[in-house]
C-alpha cells in the first residue's frame, strides 16, 4: 500500500479510498483512458456508452436518468463507436 504523508487518501490501491480527480471523457476507439483505468464513471446524459473493462471484457449499456450521477464501473476505454452520449455527459473518476 502506497501512503503518501501530506495527503494518505492518494493511494489508489484499493476501493476504499475516495475519488481524488475527476477528469472529462473523450470517446475514443483507438485509445485508454488517459489516466489508467477509472474507479468509476460519472453520466449526466442519457443513451448508450460502449466501454471496455479493466479484465477486458467490452459492453455496450444503456444509461438512463437512473443512472445520473457516480457509478462504480471501471472502465480503461470509453469507445466513440456504440457511445451515444455526448462526450461531455461523461466523466472518470480516479
Amino acid at each position: 500500500m502506497t501512503f503518501n504523508t501530506k495527503y494518505p487518501f492518494l493511494d489508489t490501491t484499493n476501493d476504499y479510498t475516495p475519488i481524488n480527480d475527476i477528469q472529462i471523457v473523450t470517446p475514443n476507439d483507438a485509445a485508454d483512458l488517459p489516466n489508467g483505468p477509472c474507479k468509476a464513471l460519472i453520466f449526466m446524459g442519457a443513451g448508450t456508452i460502449k466501454l471496455t473493462t479493466p479484465a477486458g471484457t467490452t459492453v455496450t449499456l444503456t444509461v438512463s436518468a437512473n443512472w445520473f450521477g457516480v457509478t462504480y464501473i471501471r472502465a480503461n476505454r470509453i469507445w466513440a463507436t456504440g457511445t451515444t452520449i455526448a462526450a461531455s455527459s461523461i466523466a472518470a473518476c480516479y
